[in-house]
């Protein structure tokens, strides 16, 4: 049930879904149409704005880290999955807006700073019969020079509190020790908070920020872009996910 739950919610998160019904209520209710045609325009140009998307975000995530910063060297780096789809007819990964948290952690990997990638994630669908993402992530670590001895795979999770308990099951006694969690830097806050619950002692590393270095322009600060639905959807998702995880657990 929570589980469905959280996939409705992720449904209405869409702030395009929002605009979607914002137009057939104007259709259905006639004497309110002016006024809803008008609360839809403002509500679509709201979220298609670049520089509010940005402005949010940035104030949400996780502030980065250097490389450099981490003067501790880690058993484990827990990738958390969401980062990637697969071409099956070509047998290659295609990464999405998050798929800085896997060619970071091979880059932590080859630097030293931890000993094995640990990849928790399966494809967060209730049913599923096909590939997982950490299979074909496994694929292409082995590619870019990873030991296939340095790599664990979680491929049950659905979620990020199944992340956090399986991959608990998966180290066993090896919990104990400070583990480096990898992922978004709009999802860390959410992360480790499922992390933490499950008694892990952790560092934490975000990627996929928000470009902080822009200049701004008469087209950044008020031409609608489209890309920026995608950035809110995203924020809200986090949002309603980090506040029902508070409440449930």
């Amino acid at each position: 049930m929570f589980y469905i739950a959280s996939k409705l919610l992720a449904f209405l998160s869409k702030p395009i879904i929002w605009v979607f019904i914002l137009l057939i209520s104007s259709f259905i209710f006639k004497s309110k149409r002016r006024k809803l045609l008008t609360f839809s325009l403002i509500t679509f140009y709201f979220f298609t704005n670049s520089f509010v998307a940005d402005s949010c975000s940035r104030i949400w995530e996780t502030p980065p880290k250097s490389i450099s910063s981490l003067t501790h060297n880690y058993k484990y780096g827990i990738v958390l999955g969401g980062y990637s789809s697969y071409n099956k007819e070509i047998q290659h990964i295609n990464f999405n807006e998050n798929g800085d948290r896997l060619i970071s952690a091979i880059e932590l990997y080859k630097l030293g700073k931890i000993e094995k990638i640990l990849i928790s994630g399966g494809n967060g669908e209730l049913i599923n019969d096909g590939m997982k993402e950490s299979e074909w992530s496994k694929s292409f670590l082995l590619n870019m020079g990873v030991e296939s001895n340095d790599i664990l795979l979680e491929d049950s999770s659905r979620n990020t509190m199944e992340n956090a308990q399986y991959t608990a099951i998966l180290i066993g006694n090896d919990i104990s020790q400070k583990l480096l969690l990898i992922t978004s830097a709009n999802h860390m806050k959410r992360a480790k908070f499922c992390f933490k619950k499950n008694n892990f002692k952790i560092d934490y590393y975000p990627t996929d920020f928000t470009n902080s270095d822009i200049t701004l322009s008469f087209g950044y600060l008020f031409i609608p872009n489209i890309d920026a639905l995608r950035k809110w959807e995203n924020l809200i998702h986090e949002w309603i996910g980090y506040i029902i995880y508070r409440i449930k657990f």
